[in-house]
């Protein structure tokens, strides 16, 4: 396959791997120039403007960071890929939002180097690039989407009034928390948050007031609660539904008057926090059936926030998709690959039942074992062709389970059974297709 050529200007102070960048692109047959240091760049940037720049980021005179500020400046959409040594998680991330085109962590394969670049170069021919991701506090959605829930979250900062936000779970409603503090005149002290569901009424009491000295076997010296750990700072009661009757009324105490008792204390303490909670659950139809007390429920639904579900969040998908794929692909150190349109619309027509925490557990599991450059919809499902829909009802995990135990025993029997011509196949390495037979409960020695 010919490879679409262009003008790249590699920035690299390594003159062995610098010469070894430019010989590799050049057998590519891309015109390239290069510079061993971020003054000679950017000199050699604005004086033959490329069309690709691979610079690293750690270099002397400019930095990576303050020259891809520069050119995407000079000429924006231009792709700029970072290459570093010190690539860390936090410095290629704050190089992707810096506008970045993609990031290499150093050591790294010719063929992933030649990857990249050419993935690059497509998506530059491809057009103008897909409408800007929002990103605010890590909350994360199509440019203009998040609008009303960021102005929402702002105008919520400026007050003290106890907030309730409701949602599904894995909609992020513990980020919508974070975002709130971050705004709010207590950004500097501290956020602290308990699953209140997960405590029995003890440990739950224990966590929230503190306990005394001898309050309780086991209680060998003074502990301090989350209102006093958090004292001019944020709490957020998560799963507030879950809570007791018994406990219900000890919170209201503490929202009504502002002062609580440690466990086996006897002098009352002040407290000023604000209060977050937030429920999956219907509390209104809790109230009915006797299990949520209406007066709390009216002191923490002073300023209500309601999540949507992932499902009624379609134009923010691709976005999702993009930024998980981006981070998870860091973790894991491997290049990210491109969903194709039909894989797209594939995932876009799957209901997430479990939101973004599901769609995030999926993509880490697809970038662990696919090693595709790109993911195609078969790579997802199988069995579509009778059904409307590319995706089949149930959990998507369980599909794409099915999906691989099909593949490996059609590229067994393709292959006569010998493991190597599989995984060739299968396009990954046959110690992945040992594991994977090991995973599923396929024989070994025989697919069948």
């Amino acid at each position: 396959m010919k490879h679409q050529s262009c003008k790249i200007l590699v920035i690299e102070d390594d003159q062995n791997l610098r010469d070894g960048i430019v010989t590799v692109l050049r057998k590519e047959n891309h015109q390239v120039a290069d510079a061993a240091d971020g003054v000679a760049g950017s000199r050699m940037f604005a004086a033959d403007r490329p069309d690709l720049v691979i610079t690293d980021l750690k270099l002397p005179g400019k930095g990576g960071l303050q020259l891809l500020g520069e050119f995407t400046a000079a000429s924006p959409g231009i792709p700029v890929i970072i290459i570093s040594a010190y690539g860390t998680i936090d410095l290629a991330v704050n190089a992707l939002k810096a506008g970045a085109r993609d990031f290499i962590p150093k050591p790294f394969s010719i063929d992933e180097l030649k990857n990249k670049v050419q993935l690059a170069i497509s998506k530059t021919a491809e057009g103008p690039a897909p409408p800007p991701t929002s990103n605010f506090h890590g909350l994360i959605g199509a440019d203009g989407s998040l609008k009303p829930l960021v102005e929402q979250i702002r105008r919520i900062a400026q007050v003290e009034s106890p907030v309730l936000i409701t949602g599904e779970s894995g909609t992020g409603k513990e980020l919508v928390a974070q975002a709130i503090h971050r705004e709010s005149s207590r950004a500097r002290q501290r956020f602290l948050a308990v699953n209140c569901g997960a405590l029995t009424d003890t440990l739950l009491e224990s966590e929230l007031f503190g306990h005394e000295k001898g309050a309780f076997t086991g209680a060998t010296r003074r502990h301090l609660g989350l209102f006093e750990q958090a004292d001019d700072g944020t709490i957020l009661l998560d799963e507030i539904g879950e809570i007791s009757p018994a406990m219900q009324v000890k919170l209201l105490r503490v929202l009504q008057r502002q002062v609580f008792l440690r466990v086996g204390g006897t002098t009352e303490i002040s407290t000023d926090v604000r209060i977050i909670a937030a429920t999956n659950r219907n509390l209104t139809t809790a109230i009915e059936s006797g299990d949520f007390r209406e007066d709390l429920y009216f002191r923490l639904n002073v300023l209500p926030v309601d999540i949507p579900p992932l499902r009624e969040r379609q134009a923010d998908l691709p976005a999702l998709i993009d930024y998980i794929t981006n981070k998870k692909c860091l973790e894991l150190g491997r290049s990210q690959p491109r969903f194709s349109d039909e894989a797209q619309s594939a995932l876009a027509r799957y209901p997430w039942p479990g939101n973004i925490r599901e769609l995030e557990n999926f993509l880490e599991r697809l970038l662990i074992f696919t090693e595709d450059q790109e993911i195609q919809p078969e790579t997802i499902c199988l069995q579509q062709p009778e059904k409307e829909s590319p995706v089949p009802n149930g959990k998507l995990t369980d599909v794409l389970e099915e999906t691989e135990i099909a593949m490996i025993r059609q590229a067994l029997r393709d292959s006569g059974g010998v493991k190597q011509q599989a995984a060739r196949r299968l396009g990954i390495k046959t110690s992945t297709l040992y594991y994977k037979m090991e995973k599923y409960g396929l024989d070994v020695e025989r697919d069948d």
